[in-house]
């Protein structure tokens, strides 16, 4: 029992840190919400299991209906919670999508630089290739 606050300190979530495709799929689900998981998918490209649940577990998003679609998907919206950690007092306070630059939207993955070299056919840069 001494230790008791030392073990719950130990085993207390960070909840102040999110990565960064949890804050795009966050983002994705605040401005479009209610989304099924393939229509995020669909956006990001990638498959978001893992981030919704995270997102899920820190209370950030919940389950907020069916679509009325084949097999009935469930759709994702945002909470309180993440009213709350992003200090706003609705959704109608997000930022317009229009007020953003496109130095705002920009990000850096090395898998779409690759695609971008090799559709131009200039795959002699792309990493891994040897200089002859």
């Amino acid at each position: 029992r001494e230790f008791a606050p030392w073990v719950s300190k130990l085993f207390k979530r960070d909840e102040s840190k999110l990565s960064n495709p949890s804050l795009e799929t966050l983002a994705i689900i605040a401005y479009r919400q209610p989304l099924t998981r393939s229509e995020i998918e669909k956006i990001r490209g990638v498959n978001v299991e893992g981030v919704l649940k995270t997102l899920l577990d820190k209370g950030l998003i919940k389950i907020r209906s069916r679509k009325d679609a084949p097999g009935r998907p469930l759709a994702y919206g945002t909470t309180e919670a993440f009213l709350k950690r992003f200090g706003l007092g609705g959704l109608e306070q997000l930022p317009k999508l229009r007020d953003f630059t496109e130095h705002d939207l920009e990000f850096d993955r090395e898998d779409e630089k690759l695609k971008i070299l090799v559709e131009k056919g200039d795959d002699e840069n792309a990493p891994g290739k040897e200089s002859a």
